[in-house]
């Protein structure tokens, strides 16, 4: 390491200590945000390149703008066709539906971590809480499941509501054994025995576990535990303890197991300590991703972030780093909303410098921009507004919208 600027020696403890700026460097390249959105195409190599550099892609629900998973891809490779996507994770089975960061699209490599959360669930601290009393399901529920997709193969939750012949029964105890088995099929998948096949305008079909996951191990517990170390770092590049929790939240670990993961991976050397300029506490790193820190070009390129984006995993980071406080309003009541329902922040050369507050109108075939808001102490210029305008207009594109409506002071 060369660059006095980025990373020196720390007499004191006679370890690494690196700029802010360099740690940030590393940390979009590892998220691959560090260039302009679209610099190379997404395929199935890049396609599984960021699944596996990151942990996971988020899936959620919300459809205000598009799919979470599908924004995220887009916000670094650009417009490109959802069907690829597609048919990489359902037909290629280069990916599965699994916890990593949430309900998440994880590269098949990780299977073995998937299935030694499959074996311990539910975890042990959940034993006694009420609120999994109320969910949990009884074992002939689970069989009835097990017993409709082994004899109907695929099916969705719906097919678990009152067919016709049923809604005349109009019997309480029918509705009950519907509703509880319908939280048995997830249950099911979390503990492996179901898996997701695919998706139905984004509705979950699900089949027997054996009927989609390859045959293959498990992983020991040391490696599970040392994947939530391990991938968040992957992800983040240069991270304190503080920085990782919740990043990958697959393996739910406690303070003290976190803190002998950590002890583990350091005494192993596949982890090195270091420290961070103005960030408070030991920081820890992957010794690759060192070695060309020095080398690493200035992030370029304005795009937007979706709410669900690996970048905001750990909102602390976020904060720390980038001195951007985030929080996904959609859970706010819309009379406290400081900045909107489904706000995308806008990252301009490796800087968060403000959030749109966007809506996608389907039925006009419309891009509505609601608000724009940027941060107090950024300044905007010309190239900014520049790449602004182009990542929306490129976000329109993606969307399929034929028209876009910026907000009356724009």
């Amino acid at each position: 390491m060369d660059s006095e600027a980025d990373a020196r020696m720390t007499p004191s403890t006679g370890s690494v200590r690196f700029s802010r700026a360099a740690v940030v460097r590393l940390w979009l390249h590892r998220q691959g945000l560090a260039r302009p959105r679209g610099s190379a195409p997404i395929n199935r190599q890049a396609f599984v390149s960021h699944l596996e550099r990151t942990g996971a892609l988020q899936l959620d629900s919300v459809n205000v703008v598009d799919r979470a998973h599908y924004l995220t891809l887009w916000s670094r490779f650009g417009s490109y066709d959802r069907a690829d996507v597609d048919r990489w994770v359902y037909g290629n089975r280069l990916a599965y539906e699994y916890w990593g960061h949430e309900a998440s699209i994880l590269p098949i490599s990780h299977l073995p971590l998937g299935r030694r959360r499959m074996r311990r669930f539910p975890p042990a601290s959940w034993s006694g809480r009420a609120w999994w009393d109320r969910y949990a399901t009884s074992t002939a529920s689970k069989r009835r499941v097990l017993r409709r997709l082994r004899a109907e193969g695929p099916l969705e939750s719906v097919d678990f509501q009152p067919q016709p012949a049923e809604r005349e029964e109009k019997t309480d105890s029918l509705g009950w054994r519907l509703k509880e088995d319908k939280r048995s099929l997830k249950l099911l998948w979390h503990d492996g025995r179901v898996a997701v096949t695919g998706r139905r305008h984004f509705r979950c079909v699900y089949d027997l576990a054996e009927r989609v996951y390859p045959d293959g191990p498990a992983a020991t517990l040391a490696e599970y535990h040392d994947s939530w170390l391990l991938l968040g770092l992957s992800g983040c590049g240069i991270a304190p303890e503080r920085h990782l929790v919740n990043y990958f939240t697959g393996p739910e670990l406690n303070a003290a197991e976190r803190r002998r993961t950590i002890a583990r991976n350091l005494r192993k050397k596949r982890i090195v300590e270091v420290e961070v300029e103005g960030l408070r506490g030991p920081c820890y790193a992957l010794p690759e991703h060192l070695d060309g820190i020095d080398h690493l070009p200035e992030p370029a390129g304005t795009t937007l972030i979706c709410p669900f984006d690996s970048l905001l995993w750990q909102r602390k980071r976020a904060a720390e780093l980038l001195d951007f406080h985030y929080t996904v309003e959609i859970y706010v009541p819309a009379a406290k909303r400081k900045y909107g329902y489904y706000v995308l922040p806008i990252l301009h050369e490796g800087r968060l410098v403000g959030r749109l507050d966007p809506k996608l109108h389907r039925d006009r075939g419309v891009l509505e921009i609601r608000a724009l808001h940027l941060e107090p102490d950024f300044a905007p210029t010309a190239r900014f507004e520049a790449g602004l305008n182009d990542a929306v207009a490129d976000l329109a594109d993606f969307l399929g919208a034929d028209d876009i409506v910026m907000p009356p002071n724009r």
